[in-house]
């Protein structure tokens, strides 16, 4: 991706999305608010995204009802941007596509973080979305409509 900002500084939002007509992920969007100034050579944006590993999904990446879903968690950078660390993960399900969210706890462990999701009593999907704030005040908020089903 390639963005060309105006001279000088300020602060910035790019929002990218996607939709299709599958099973998993059929949503997925992000939204970055970022601070930006004039560089002497062209910079990599400050983005980052919320990757997920889901543990105990069978090869349909499905979750038994009823059954709880650790998640490790852990932040990627676009490549050759400035190192920032990481200030604060968040993470939030849903079982309705995202009609209603609820928040999951989320510990540090090692170099990401770790959530166990509690999966829905019924058959459906999860959905996920995560707000990832950095130390220089880049944020983003990364929605994956139905990221894994259960059932």
């Amino acid at each position: 991706m390639r963005a060309d900002l105006p001279a000088g500084s300020g602060a910035y939002t790019l929002t990218a999305s996607m939709r299709r007509q599958a099973t998993l992920s059929t949503e997925v969007k992000s939204v970055w608010t970022f601070m930006s100034a004039t560089t002497a050579q062209p910079q990599p944006l400050p983005l980052m995204a919320a990757r997920y590993s889901p543990e105990g999904l069978d090869d349909s990446n499905r979750a038994r009802p009823g059954s709880t879903t650790r998640l490790p968690v852990w932040v990627e950078r676009s490549p050759g941007s400035t190192k920032v660390e990481t200030k604060s993960v968040r993470l939030e399900m849903s079982a309705d596509d995202g009609a209603t969210w609820r928040g999951v706890p989320v510990t540090r462990t090692g170099s990401g973080w770790t959530a166990i999701l509690a999966n829905p009593r019924t058959a459906g999907f999860v959905s996920l979305r995560a707000m990832v704030t950095d130390t220089a005040g880049n944020r983003v908020t990364q929605t994956i409509t139905r990221a894994y089903a259960v059932g």
